[in-house]
């Protein structure tokens, strides 16, 4: 028993050392190499020398070299390799390398022909491995025998294992043929061939590709859930930064990777992770779910756009779910997941998770700052969200304690700050219980008060975070008092600036400047005597701001920010504080060419003409794009803030200056041609550019200068289709100073009544204009009438901005379009939903048609992207609303349409039509209500016969034809009221309809005494067919003709076939 005891370990390790010290000179034989492992090892032949000798110098050297042992090789070699010149060495190794590729293709090339001809090739085996591996022999390691006694376990060798210090292969990927994407420890997506340092970091695993570097994200989810630690660190955090990195490789993928990755629920497995007992884990967790729920770039742009005029408003940033509550409560978490990501989060109680986080476990800075953000984002989702988080016990009062009160770990948390900002900006209600719960004021004096010299970015970040925090109070009139309390400081704070602050000091200070002046604004818009202390020190920073912006040439962003906040403070004060001087230095804007190149720079940064939309997944939506309005070079602000400052002060000459300024009118002008700014305009970016569009719209009203007046009448209407939902109250002035308004119809009342007295003279050589003239001047005479009914159809005639506001965040559609583009219909469209239930319903409709025929017959270009074929269909409308509504504006109607015919070859009932699901549908109903209400009446034939024409789909006339026959003998329009070559040509081709067209004909029901222009449809159709046809279809109608028994009807075929 005791002999077949196994040695331990140690007694192996000390047998081999006395061995080693018996014989110390000895060559034994497992230290000597075999001529196999010489052939082996240094190959049968020299790679370095060529010639006849070459060979037998190589056997020699083979001969010395087995009966040297192993030590005295390596001792030679490091000798020779000390004496050589390093660069002859490098030139040897290449050349070496380059022969054994070469004889490796060689044998690759016999290998393929013996496959061939079913031989195994000279020289190679039969189970030849793939290129990766063709060079690779255990062998060539001929100090693995040692291995065997010089460590445990390395007795047995493992080939498979071996073959990983083997070459890689270098195969690459077919021209344009897409492959999956690996990403490194960092998160950055790889090459897909491998440059060399994949090896060196551990990028090459055991996985399908070998040869590629890098882990794909399904291998990374796999590892997330490994039984070793270290790995689901790696992995979770690999993941992590590959989220964080992902905006950047959109368009390297054939989708973009967030989507797919929350349809892989990796949201789910990331929440997993959160619940692991290993703190690494769940740090690594909240960092990958802070990564792939946030936006960063959404938050860095947020960030930059406070100080601005519109800065303190955020966007809601929630998903709108057709669905009961009930129903809701019936899905399963990944169901959740799928509609809103954000639910399906507080949903898997995360909320409860991160309490737990914060409060028990002593996580880093960095971790503590994912898990605020991720609150942050999910805050912007809804009231809903936001005030489960206010509520959650306890959650808050963590994150005061530990963050604002307690922080002694020498870190700053702007982002607790930020929490509360979005929290307070969702409703006043909720700012007024973070006031009172905990009393967060006391922190935001303490911070703005603190030493702002530390020069600490944080330090910063966190004072400024305390100024916007404030304002967000301030602009429901919460804290107004506190300002009292706070002037010694405010005015020691604004000394500084005035002392040392320049346009062109770092960003930080500019910052920090412009967070002060806008929260005196903040104060001043709820109590301007409250800021009166402070108003004389700031006209002088301001005059001294404005003038260095004046004197230089290239002014950055903050720079622009500063100055447009001391110009709305001024805006806001003007009226209670003498800013005359103040007044007087703007205009050194205007001397300098400071605004020329303002404005330049305005059109080069513009969002509505150089914006870009990013598509984002519909259950965690985002901003996603970088505005240009944010670039270094961006002057919105301070242009913007001009306008306002102009607007307040009335100066005709400045607001002159402006207006006459050349480069402002090629930025309009750029903007209102671009052919993107509609869909670009119902962004959260667009809306500080579009309130600036509306401000030059006023100062253009309110200046003498009349050179564009029909230009501004377009961008007005341009307005009301673009300005957002949330903001329609800016729209109420431009409807009654620009819209409705004859003199920017055209330049001048005498324009219009040119035209009429050209149409006057039309009449007279064209019987279909009659009356055309009169009902323009009774629809211009009507102008006042039709204002008071827009303005009470669209909403605006009370309509004024909330003060102080219930809220400072955008509802979910805040952004969408306050009016539709065919909101000229709108009070049309309201008839047709109540059915003409109204009192007023002929003045309504008659006043809407006339505004219809305004614009079409003077800037029909104001309607230019509405569609013919949606235009019939609103004026059809004015039929279905009821029975006899049409009558009372038969006229009006008739000139309408003749607005739409007249664009006859864009008219298209295929294409998609807003509001209508079919249009064959609608067709259907308003040939309906024409048999029952029409009583012939020729305008309404005419309605009816618009989809009628040839270039329409037969479908139309078959109704007609066929399942609607009455109709047939209603139809009564004349040919001289319609284009008859419309319905003429091309010639008819179905043949089901010729049949029927025949029919009608023959039998009496159409007769060209009542139903003329459905008579010359189907003569000429049928006619036609039959003379430029000689197929079955056209025989068969022939003799049908043949044996009609009208004789009269059957001649006056039979004539027109010979003729």
């Amino acid at each position: 028993m005791s002999q077949n005891k196994k040695k331990s370990l140690f007694a192996q390790r000390m047998e081999v050392q006395r061995e080693t010290a018996n014989g110390s000179n000895a060559v034994t034989r497992s230290s000597v190499f075999t001529s196999e492992d010489l052939h082996d090892s240094f190959g049968t032949r020299s790679y370095i020398v060529s010639g006849d000798e070459a060979n037998r110098i190589h056997q020699d050297n083979l001969l010395k070299l087995s009966r040297m042992s192993h030590h005295e090789i390596h001792e030679e070699r490091e000798k020779l390799l000390s004496t050589l010149d390093p660069g002859l060495v490098e030139f040897l190794r290449n050349r070496r390398k380059q022969r054994t590729v070469e004889e490796a293709m060689d044998t690759q090339d016999r290998s393929s022909n013996a496959e061939q001809s079913g031989q195994p090739a000279a020289g190679t085996s039969e189970t030849t491995n793939t290129e990766a591996e063709a060079e690779f022999d255990a062998r060539e390691i001929p100090d693995v025998k040692e291995f065997a006694h010089k460590y445990p376990h390395m007795d047995v060798v493992e080939d498979d294992k071996l073959k990983w210090i083997g070459e890689l292969a270098t195969k690459k990927p077919e021209t344009n043929d897409p492959f999956s994407a690996r990403f490194n420890f960092e998160g950055e997506l790889l090459p897909y061939i491998d440059e060399g340092d994949g090896v060196l970091r551990g990028l090459h695993n055991h996985g399908e590709e070998q040869e590629r570097p890098g882990y794909t994200l399904q291998e990374l989810m796999q590892l997330s859930r490994s039984a070793v630690l270290q790995q689901r660190v790696i992995a979770l955090t690999t993941i992590s930064n590959i989220l964080a990195n992902a905006s950047k490789y959109e368009a390297a993928f054939l989708e973009p990777i967030l989507p797919i990755l929350l349809e892989a629920d990796m949201y789910l497995l990331l929440r997993f992770s959160l619940d692991d007992p290993s703190q690494r884990v769940v740090m690594a967790s909240a960092g990958a779910i802070c990564n792939l729920v946030v936006n960063h770039g959404d938050e860095v742009c947020l960030d930059l756009l406070m100080g601005t005029p519109l800065g303190l408003q955020q966007p809601s940033l929630g998903v709108v779910i057709d669905m009961k509550q009930s129903e809701m409560d019936e899905l399963k978490d990944a169901e959740l997941l799928k509609l809103d990501v954000v639910r399906g989060m507080v949903r898997t109680n995360i909320l409860e998770r991160y309490r737990y986080i914060l409060e028990k476990l002593n996580i880093e800075p960095v971790e503590i700052k994912q898990t605020l953000k991720t609150l942050t984002r999910m805050s912007r989702h809804s009231y809903e969200i936001a005030n489960a988080i206010f509520s959650l016990p306890d959650l808050l009062d963590i994150v005061v304690k530990k963050l604002l009160v307690e922080n002694n770990s020498g870190s700053f948390y702007p982002e607790a700050l930020k929490l509360f900002r979005v929290l307070a900006a969702r409703s006043r209600t909720l700012a007024e219980n973070i006031i009172e719960k905990y009393g967060i004021l006391d922190f935001l004096f303490k911070f703005i008060a603190g030493d702002k010299a530390q020069r600490h970015p944080e330090a910063m970040h966190l004072m400024l975070e305390s100024f916007y925090t404030w304002q967000t109070f301030l602009s429901y009139k919460l804290s107004v008092d506190s300002i009292r309390a706070f002037e010694p400081i405010l005015v020691k704070l604004l000394t500084v600036h005035f002392e040392y602050t320049n346009v062109t000091s770092s960003k930080s200070d500019m910052e920090h400047a412009t967070a002060l002046i806008t929260t005196v604004s903040a104060v001043a818009k709820v109590e301007v005597n409250s800021v009166m202390f402070i108003l004389p020190l700031a006209c002088q920073c301001g005059m001294k701001w404005i003038t260095q912006y004046s004197n230089t040439v290239n002014p950055n962003f903050s720079a622009s920010k500063l100055v447009g906040a001391v110009l709305q403070l001024f805006s806001l004060t003007y009226n209670s504080f003498d800013c005359s001087n103040f007044e007087d230095n703007v205009e050194k804007l205007f001397r300098n060419q400071a605004l020329t190149r303002s404005i330049m720079r305005l059109r080069k940064c513009s969002w509505l003409i150089s914006g870009k939309i990013i598509s984002n997944p519909e259950n965690l939506p985002c901003l996603g794009s970088t505005p240009p309005t944010l670039f270094s070079e961006s002057s919105l602000s301070i242009v913007y803030s001009l306008c306002t400052f102009l607007l307040a002060t009335k100066n005709k000459k400045l607001m002159s200056w402006l207006i006459r300024e050349e480069e402002l009118f090629l930025y309009l002008q750029e903007v209102v041609e671009s052919s993107t700014f509609r869909n670009l305009s119902g962004h959260w970016f667009a809306r500080q550019e579009l309130f600036l569009l509306v401000s030059i719209v006023h100062l253009y009203t309110s200046s003498d200068f009349g050179d564009h007046h029909r230009f501004m009448h377009r961008l007005a209407f341009t307005l009301l289709t673009i300005v957002h939902e949330g903001d329609k109250y800016l729209l109420a002035d431009l409807i009654s100073n620009v819209v409705f308004n004859i003199k920017y119809f055209r330049y001048s009342v005498d324009d219009v009544n040119e035209r009429l007295d050209f149409l006057k003279l039309e009449e007279e050589s064209c019987p279909q204009l009659a009356g055309k003239r009169d009902l323009l001047q009774q629809a211009i005479e009507s102008l006042p009438c039709v204002e008071t009914l827009y303005m009470k159809e669209l909403g605006l005639d009370y309509l004024r901005p909330t003060w102080p506001p219930p809220t400072l965040t955008g509802h979910l559609n805040s952004t969408q379009a306050a009016f539709p583009s065919d909101w000229i219909f709108m009070p049309i469209m309201r008839l047709h939903q109540c059915e003409g239930n109204d009192k007023n319903a002929s003045t309504t409709a008659s006043l809407c048609l006339k505004w219809f025929i305004l614009i079409e017959e003077f800037s029909s270009d104001l309607l230019s992207n509405i569609k013919p074929a949606a235009k019939y269909c609103r004026l059809c409308c004015v039929f279905l609303a009821g029975p006899d509504l049409f009558r009372d504006v038969t006229p009006l109607l008739g000139l309408s349409l003749s607005f739409v015919t007249c664009k006859y070859d864009e008219l298209n009932f295929e294409e998609d039509i807003p509001g209508l699901s079919s249009f064959y549908d609608f067709y259907r109903d308003v040939l309906e209500q024409y048999a029952g209400v029409s009583y012939c009446d020729t305008i309404f034939g005419r309605y009816i016969l618009v989809p009628l024409a040839q270039k329409h789909n037969v479908k139309f006339k078959k109704i007609v034809w066929s399942e609607l026959a009455t109709i047939l003998r209603l139809l009564r329009t004349p040919m001289s009221e319609v284009n008859m070559e419309h319905y003429l040509e091309p010639t008819e081709s179905d043949p089901d309809l010729l049949m029927t067209y025949l029919r009608a004909v023959a039998s009496g029901e159409v007769r060209e005494a009542w139903c003329p222009i459905l008579y010359r449809m189907a003569f000429h159709h049928v006619v036609s067919y039959i003379s430029s046809n000689n197929n079955k279809i056209s025989k068969v109608l022939r003799d049908r003709i043949e044996k009609l028994g009208n004789a009269e009807l059957k001649n006056q075929f039979l004539r027109n076939f010979k003729t």
